[in-house]
């Protein structure tokens, strides 16, 4: 028989068991929360981690690029009136009728000649230089595009480069005064009325030296545009037309005095720059304003082809 002895050695070794399991029970649960507790806090620090990442190079991204707006832009290209309009002093409707009458060949050679383009994106890199050449029927007038003085307008020549919408297009003006030397070119119909169907926003130059002191009257600064520079020709007239840039450019031949309305995309690069001075050199053929210093370049410049050499695209 077991005695009350034995009994008792045997409930005291039970219960020792019986805690001795609990012991190591909650020891196992404690390492398992600890466990538990350092996968998560890993899993929260890489999920953060990620996501700080990712919010960096979104910004970084976000940062190198910026929104352009694009409009719609009505035909412009279209007769005028043959009759003076009232106004016009009798002693100059005989003139004004053969303006017109010039005008109006002019329009009616250009207008089988319109074409359009389509919208460049609407987001634009905000800096970065592309190469490229215009080949012209006076030769290779290779160009230096800077994103950064104006993206969207820069960005809307690349686009249309791409295009080929200068592809077989004439520089159809250049001018020749003292304080303006230009060759203007990028409307397909040569009037200097056509475009590819939509206007690009106003990014007006803030790099520019003043010329001279503001105009009395209207307080407007003239700056200048050194030559070799390229920019975007508008009919914004003393700010009172915005966003009307487009296709069309100007070469800047020499030192040229102008409001600061016109958004510079590039420069001409040196071998270019030889190519405008022998057209400039050709002199002017007087357009219907009669003008002697503005007009057709006396030696035709066909824009044959333009095509991108390289730099930052995307």
């Amino acid at each position: 028989m077991t005695t009350n002895e034995e009994r008792r050695e045997a409930a005291k070794r039970k219960l020792e068991d019986r805690l001795e399991r609990e012991r190591q029970d909650r020891k196992r649960r404690r390492i398992l929360i600890a466990s538990i507790s350092t996968v998560v806090v890993v899993a929260v620090v890489a999920t953060a981690t990620t996501l700080i990442v990712k919010k960096v190079l979104d910004d970084r991204e976000a940062a190198r690029w910026t929104s352009c707006e694009y409009q719609d832009q009505p035909d412009r290209l279209k007769p005028i009136p043959t009759d003076p309009p009232q106004g016009v002093p009798a002693e100059q409707h005989e003139e004004y009728r053969k303006y017109a009458a010039e005008m109006n060949k002019m329009i009616n050679e250009g207008i089988p000649k319109k074409r359009t383009a389509p919208k460049p994106g609407d987001r634009q890199l905000k800096s970065g230089d592309v190469s490229a050449v215009f080949d012209t029927s006076q030769g290779a007038i290779p160009i230096t595009l800077t994103r950064a003085s104006a993206p969207c307008n820069t960005g809307a020549i690349v686009s249309l480069i791409g295009d080929k919408y200068y592809d077989d297009t004439p520089c159809h003006r250049m001018t020749t005064s003292e304080a303006l030397k230009v060759l203007q070119c990028g409307d397909p119909t040569g009037t200097g009325a056509g475009g590819p169907g939509w206007s690009s926003p106003d990014e007006p130059p803030t790099n520019l030296k003043p010329a001279g002191q503001a105009n009395q009257m209207t307080g407007q600064q003239s700056v200048v545009y050194p030559r070799g520079t390229i920019a975007i020709a508008n009919s914004n007239q003393g700010g009172q037309s915005s966003n009307t840039g487009s296709s069309q450019f100007f070469l800047v031949i020499s030192d040229s005095q102008l409001p600061a309305d016109y958004s510079v995309v590039g420069k001409v690069d040196p071998e270019g720059l030889k190519v405008l001075d022998k057209v400039a050199a050709g002199g002017v053929t007087p357009g219907p304003s009669g003008e002697t210093n503005d007009g057709k370049p006396k030696l035709p410049v066909e824009i044959t082809t333009a095509k991108i050499t390289g730099g930052d695209l995307d």
